[in-house]
């Protein structure tokens, strides 16, 4: 009965209707049979005259007979819902059926909702799809995508046979869900590229998917897409096969203010999770792994209102030294593949910050390392106090970030030190007191593309202390804007703002606002800037326009003093030198680097993520990629040989990845990536088949279960011959009905 299935919508009634089409031919047998044959010499005269009208007669009734029979027939087909498929009369009319079918392989297609992965169930569709496509040899090509990678096909124009069934087969059985996010844009249009250009045939695009809203509704460019398939004739079948969305939570961003640690020193860990269901999630709880080791105890999440999320905070000890991969661990629930979230950390056997302070007894950069590192074993940082002259001699990459406390003017090689530094991410602090030469600051260190000061510095505004002991001081107070240096004084009830109080602070020559790229990140309760932030290449600078020490304030000393602290820990963390050893990776991104020919030759190797889909380690691929950086071009004053860099996106599973170059001696170096899968795809709400088709410009679309179809089927798919049969049972009936009323005996009325 399966074969009949792809011709009616209630295949069960086909083959006993059939069978109620002998019942006139019995009847038309059996009245046959009614009367006794008897010739006698009257009845002679009268045959002989009808002897002429004999064949006529019976064909009438053979014409009545089939009519009757016709009858039946339609009224079978009229019940078992008869549709059509016109590529099964292809062959007849000498032409084929193109049929281009996308199977959606993206990250939310591996949800294990029902009872079979949506992937897995989206395979079978398409097997059973191929399989009744061999059922009209020669009538049927086949052109097989992937919304992931539209432009490397499964299948490209091929004639659907037996042989090509068995090619199949196998490599769908192998075939796995991809890790990536995709849109279905590009598969639609590379498969309305494919049709546009084959002539003579009828085309049919069957994508097999999850529909999920966030692909399919509100996108104009999906909209657009279909629409260009109808341009070319071209039926979309939307072939859905995801089960009702179940309970999901995803870890959508897993941070830390630094990449970078000390070992041995707690280090505090973010994680965002959301519930993407529709109901409320209870008792959420996660597990932290540090290299794959898990760790003591469980990260608390509670309860999630649906579509709600929720921040969480969790301190890890690093016991070594040394590159760390970190991850967050959800328990499972229907998308797995979202609930680990990974980040890469370097932690060091110290953190190393240089302070920089030109003043004779340097007082100001005593406060400063007692507020970093007063005990190293605890802040993991260690503070190098030197004067201005360690600019040129000590190599600045050793440092996290420098504190530049109470300079007077630097030599040009000393500038062009800390350009090169904060160009290549190193962070800089300034502290200028009364002895800053102004004309320096403002001349040497704003020089257009090398600002390493962002304003131009004016006269020391000073708050004069009234004569009256009683009388309070009319201090100035800060007032900071939202930034994770100064959190201590913008937290709800923070009483730190209030207790510091500022006496001196340098007032810029300029009345306007800061020039463009350069924030304001703290003002006076006079109105005056105290903090600004300007980046230059990839490093930060800060710059506070009053000392670092208490000649201008009571910062440093109590009640401010805890605040002072905390604020120096975090503004380590921010001008923190990014570490080139570790990042990150979202997949779908392209991972590119560069480097300069003098530290590493162009061989590259990438060690891939573990393949989580193997079985066994024995199925696993050997995940070792070699490529070959080549030569970036010339920018500015560079040549182009004195850097080498490489682009990839052949970084297509989640977990660690390793890029490891080498030196000239031929020692490797590794940088760990942690590569993460794509958050976009967390979210599994189906799409309402009614609003995407709603769409004037959609009419030959249409939306089907996946458990439904058994074949394959063209442009008007589903279509029924309803109101054919109708009428034609109508014109049937009529004709029956005044056959009969000829062939039938009438006597004449009598007057």
């Amino acid at each position: 009965m399966s074969w009949l299935a792809q011709y009616f919508l209630h295949p069960a009634f086909v083959l006993p209707g059939l069978a109620l089409a002998a019942v006139p031919i019995l009847i038309h047998l059996l009245s046959r049979l009614r009367y006794r044959r008897i010739r006698f010499a009257a009845m002679e005269f009268l045959l002989q005259s009808d002897e002429q009208n004999r064949r006529r007669l019976i064909l009438e009734q053979l014409l009545l007979l089939l009519l009757r029979v016709l009858a039946v027939v339609l009224i079978v087909l009229l019940i078992s819902r008869l549709v059509i498929d016109p590529s099964g009369l292809l062959l007849l009319r000498g032409a084929t059926a193109h049929h281009v079918l996308i199977l959606d392989d993206t990250l939310s297609m591996r949800d294990q909702s029902g009872s079979v992965p949506a992937f897995e169930r989206a395979v079978a569709v398409l097997e059973r799809l191929l399989s009744t496509g061999t059922w009209h040899p020669r009538s049927v090509r086949i052109t097989i995508l992937t919304t992931t990678s539209p432009d490397r096909p499964l299948v490209t124009d091929r004639e659907l046979d037996g042989a090509l069934l068995q090619e199949l087969i196998p490599r769908l059985k192998n075939l796995r869900c991809s890790w990536k996010a995709a849109s279905p844009v590009p598969a639609l249009n590379a498969a309305a590229g494919i049709l546009s250009a084959d002539s003579g045939i009828t085309p049919a695009v069957h994508v097999i998917t999850d529909l999920r809203h966030s692909d399919w509704i509100d996108r104009p460019d999906v909209i657009q897409a279909l629409a260009d398939l109808e341009a070319v004739n071209a039926g979309v079948h939307l072939i859905r096969v995801a089960a009702e969305p179940g309970d999901n939570a995803a870890v959508m961003r897993l941070h830390s203010d630094t990449s970078s640690a000390a070992a041995g020193v707690p280090w505090r860990l973010s994680a965002t999770v959301r519930n993407l269901s529709e109901k409320r999630m209870t008792d959420l709880a996660a597990r932290i792994t540090i290299d794959g080791q898990e760790q003591p105890g469980r990260v608390r999440i509670g309860d999630l209102e649906a579509g709600g999320s929720q921040v969480v905070y969790h301190d890890l000890t690093f016991r070594s030294p040394g590159r760390h991969l970190v991850s967050l661990h959800l328990d499972d629930d229907c998308l797995a593949a979202d609930n680990v979230r990974s980040l890469t950390v370097h932690a060091a056997a110290e953190r190393r910050v240089l302070v920089v302070d030109d003043r004779g007894l340097q007082e100001d950069a005593g406060f400063v390392t007692a507020a970093l590192s007063a005990e190293p074993r605890l802040t993991g940082i260690v503070s190098d106090v030197r004067t201005s002259e360690a600019l040129t001699s000590e190599p600045l990459e050793r440092f996290d970030c420098i504190y530049l406390l109470n300079i007077r003017e630097l030599p040009a090689d000393a500038v062009q030190q800390l350009i090169r530094y904060v160009r290549s991410g190193g962070g800089v602090a300034w502290f200028p007191d009364e002895q800053a030469a102004t004309d320096w600051y403002n001349t040497a260190l704003q020089q257009t593309d090398r600002e390493l000061f962002p304003v131009t510095l004016g006269v020391i505004q000073e708050i004069s202390v009234p004569d009256d002991p009683s009388a309070e001081p009319p201090f100035a107070h800060p007032v900071f804007e939202d930034h994770p240096v100064f959190e201590v004084y913008t937290a709800p009830d923070s009483p730190f703002a209030d207790l510091t109080r500022f006496e001196k602070w340098f007032r810029p020559a300029d009345e306007h606002e800061p020039r463009p790229g350069v924030r304001v990140l703290g003002r006076l309760t006079t109105g005056d800037p105290l903090v600004l932030e300007h980046r230059l290449g990839r490093g930060r600078i800060l710059t506070f326009l009053t000392s670092a020490g208490r000649r201008w304030s009571n910062w440093p000393v109590p009640p401010a003093a805890p605040a002072y602290v905390v604020m120096h820990l975090r503004l380590h963390a921010y001008l923190q030198r990014p570490d080139d050893s570790v990042g990150r990776l979202e997949i779908g991104e392209p991972l590119s680097m560069q480097w300069s020919l003098r530290d590493y030759t162009n061989l590259v190797e990438l060690l891939l993520p573990a393949d989580q889909d193997a079985a066994t380690a024995e199925d696993s691929d050997e995940g070792l990629v070699r490529l070959e950086a080549r030569p970036v071009p010339p920018d500015g004053d560079r040549a182009a040989d004195d850097v080498l860099g490489f682009t990839t996106e052949r970084i297509d599973r989640p977990g660690l990845l390793r890029v490891r170059r080498f030196t000239e001696n031929g020692n490797a170096e590794e940088t760990w990536l942690a590569v993460n899968v794509p958050v976009t795809e967390s979210d599994l709400a189906p799409a309402d088949p009614a609003v995407l088709l709603r769409s004037p410009e959609l009419k030959d679309v249409r939306v089907v279960e996946g458990d439904t179809v058994s074949a394959l089927r063209t442009a008007d798919f589903g279509r029924e011959l309803r109101w054919v049969l109708l009428g034609s049972l109508v014109a049937v009936l009529i004709c029956e009905q005044l056959l009969s009323l000829r062939l039938s005996f009438h006597p004449e009325g009598r007057g």
